[in-house]
């Protein structure tokens, strides 16, 4: 089974447009699960980011849905639902059986998941995915946003990882290449990139 884990440096830098981007890669080789284990300010004509980024070509899951568009033990605290790590692993432990999937988190890779304080690291490293992925703003800070994040995953979680530089605004020519040249200075594998448009989209890894 091929699980991508798509995490981020923070929140709104495109998590769900990169997973969706590789939910329909992986579309191509068989059926794809895209599934989001909490989900903040979902419903009230929102489409869920799980629906959003599986579109056409495969299944969402979304497994814990709450109302209120804040940090996730705040809004499941509102809302009087159960989020800690355990539960969300259950659940997702508990979905039929998939070649692929791609599995979005919720905002950046250090949000807490668990009054404990354990949070999208720990998950990964429970997850085992078969690479995780750091969507970042490709733009002026792309360089200090991926060596924290990167660092930070890595103190929970030792498989595969590397960067997905995300760009919704088109950064300078300067910016982008000195973000490219950062990252490989770091050691920082780039994944792939995207902007607005398709044509944007490249992959520097095989998802499978």
């Amino acid at each position: 089974m091929a699980v991508i884990f798509v995490t981020g440096s923070d929140t709104g830098v495109g998590k769900t447009h990169v997973a969706g981007l590789l939910a329909r890669r992986l579309a191509r080789d068989g059926f794809t699960q895209v599934i989001k284990p909490v989900e903040s300010g979902a419903g009230a004509g929102r489409p869920a980011d799980a629906d959003k980024a599986a579109g056409d070509w495969a299944e969402a899951h979304t497994l814990v849905s709450l109302p209120r568009p804040i940090a996730p033990l705040a809004a499941a605290k509102q809302a009087r639902k159960k989020v800690d790590l355990a539960t969300l692993l259950k659940l997702y432990r508990a979905l039929p059986p998939a070649p692929c999937r791609v599995v979005e988190g919720a905002g950046g890779v250090a949000v807490p998941l668990d009054p404990s304080g354990k949070d999208w690291a720990d998950f990964a490293a429970a997850l085992r995915p078969t690479v995780a992925v750091v969507v970042v703003a490709d733009r002026l800070g792309a360089i200090n946003q991926s060596r924290l994040a990167i660092a930070y995953l890595r103190r929970r979680y030792d498989g595969p990882v590397g960067v997905w530089l995300n760009a919704p605004k088109k950064p300078s020519k300067e910016v982008a290449a000195s973000n490219r040249a950062g990252l490989a200075a770091a050691g920082i594998p780039l994944l792939g990139e995207s902007g607005r448009g398709p044509k944007s989209v490249r992959f520097h890894f095989l998802p499978r």
